[in-house]
């Protein structure tokens, strides 16, 4: 009986091959991605630039059709300038006069960093999920490079705090988390801000794509921020041919002091 029922089983399968079926069976869904485009390839900086705003344009690509009627998808943007090395000091108050005591070096700050999301970021992940992609102002990683001073009376965290506070006031670190709206179930659009103190160089865009506390996807792009007009004149002059910069100045410096002499001591006797 078990032969029988096997061969008619064979004898099936093989039909529906000769009538060209194939039996279905689950397919894996297309795991969902994230795309996006910058408005701007350069930012031009002049004497007279107060800032500017940029857009980030994106899309998520196979969303899946249950998590956005639940509205689970969350969008975060950020852009992050030119790394560099800081110190940061601490001064203390000797014999009357306010010196620098203690110092701490940081390596591989970003000179520039600005985020936008479209909700709270504890509400878009954990806070280890965070913390690993470095999302959010209080979670750039801060390299520490080497330590000054004899005594250290204030632990190296505080010193931390202090490089994010002073970054806060000064706009080059900066949250909003209202920055992302969606124009559509798929569509978004970023908005952020760059402050007249924008740093120059390469800056880096990525977009973070986040479903129930789980980062989906993220994509990355870049524009440029230079100078222009005379100033990048002179600042190309400065950091390349720092030689020649260096003799114009001082050549700057005589003309100005001999047109001094001229003008205000010629009717001297």
């Amino acid at each position: 009986m078990m032969r029988r029922n096997q061969l008619s089983f064979c004898l099936a399968f093989l039909s529906v091959f000769a009538l060209g079926e194939v039996p279905a069976f689950p397919q894996a869904t297309a795991r969902e991605e994230i795309q996006m485009g910058i408005s701007v390839d350069t930012v031009d900086v002049n004497s007279d630039f107060s800032g500017t705003g940029i857009a980030v344009f994106g899309s998520i690509e196979n969303p899946d059709r249950l998590a956005q009627t639940l509205n689970e998808y969350s969008v975060v943007v950020t852009v992050t300038g030119p790394m560099e090395e800081v110190t940061v000091r601490r001064k203390e108050r000797v014999f009357g006069i306010w010196m620098n005591r203690h110092s701490r070096v940081y390596r591989n700050v970003p000179s520039f960093y600005a985020l936008a999301s479209n909700r709270e970021l504890t509400a878009i992940a954990p806070e280890p999920v965070l913390k690993e992609n470095a999302i959010g102002v209080d979670r750039v990683p801060l390299s520490l490079f080497s330590t000054g001073g004899v005594t250290f009376t204030q632990p190296a965290p505080e010193f931390a705090s202090s490089l994010r506070r002073v970054r806060k006031e000064k706009r080059l670190f900066t949250e909003d988390t209202s920055g992302v709206v969606f124009l559509g179930s798929t569509l978004f659009r970023a908005n952020l801000r760059l402050p007249s103190n924008v740093p120059i160089g390469r800056h880096k865009v990525t977009a973070y794509l986040f479903r129930n506390g789980e980062m989906l996807a993220s994509r990355e792009g870049s524009f440029q921020v230079e100078k222009a007009g005379f100033e990048k004149f002179m600042y190309t002059l400065a950091h390349t041919y720092s030689f020649w910069y260096g003799v114009l100045a001082v050549a700057a410096a005589l003309v100005t002091g001999w047109l001094a002499s001229v003008i205000f001591g010629g009717g001297r006797k």
